[in-house]
């Protein structure tokens, strides 16, 4: 009886390792996910920064802000497994705007600036970036850091003053980090914080410029090829 037993128990022991094996045999392996190759997307945000005015000397700032959405290309390249490097560009427009007065907008040294009967109004119509990205990625997570070139297009002016107003394309610098997850090999979406900051903006005669700098927040949603 006992060498029944015993021999029962050796078969049922080989079955349920055999049976074990087989079950770990037909566990999927983990694939890391490869950041590597081209993609485009869109993006969504807001935009706050500030503007100020000058005619020799500065005037206080006054807050500009508004949406801000566009479009992106980029291409990422993986290296020693988890380092990515790659460039961006994208085309937002934006809604970033702002006002003071009419009335005293004020200087640094206490002096009036005075707005006139019109307000002090800028606007950024749209701007772009064109920016490196160094990020680690833990497998299908990626978070990273950029920065490059800007360049935007600012309106800026006194309301009911020719001699007061200024249009031009900007040239400046961004920079600013954030954070990307890939839901598979070709969809990813991304939330990211970049700084811009798009210079003076000036009229023809240099009598009188503003500047245009603002944070931004947005959202995005890749696709890579």
């Amino acid at each position: 009886m006992k060498s029944i037993l015993l021999a029962t128990a050796v078969v049922l022991a080989a079955s349920g390792s055999a049976f074990a094996a087989d079950a770990v045999a037909e566990l999927p392996v983990a694939s890391t996910y490869n950041w590597s190759g081209a993609y485009v997307g869109l993006t969504a945000g807001y935009g706050w920064g500030d503007s100020k005015f000058n005619d020799g000397v500065d005037s206080n700032s006054f807050d500009i802000d508004g949406f801000i959405g566009g479009v992106t290309v980029g291409y990422n390249a993986q290296f020693h497994e988890n380092w990515v490097v790659g460039v961006e560009a994208d085309l937002s427009y934006s809604d970033v705007k702002g006002s003071f007065g009419p009335g005293n907008l004020g200087q640094p040294n206490g002096d009036g600036w005075n707005c006139g009967s019109g307000a002090c109004v800028t606007k950024v119509e749209w701007y772009s970036t064109v920016r490196g990205r160094l990020g680690y990625a833990f497998n299908n997570i990626l978070v990273y850091g950029t920065g490059g070139l800007a360049f935007g297009r600012v309106k800026s002016g006194i309301n009911n003053s020719s001699d007061f107003q200024a249009s031009d394309t900007n040239v400046g610098w961004s920079a600013g980090g954030g954070v990307e997850y890939a839901f598979n090999q070709n969809w990813t979406a991304k939330a990211e914080y970049l700084h811009v900051d798009l210079g003076w903006t000036d009229v023809s005669n240099g009598f009188f410029k503003s500047d245009a700098k603002f944070d931004a927040v947005r959202i995005g949603l890749n696709y890579k090829f």
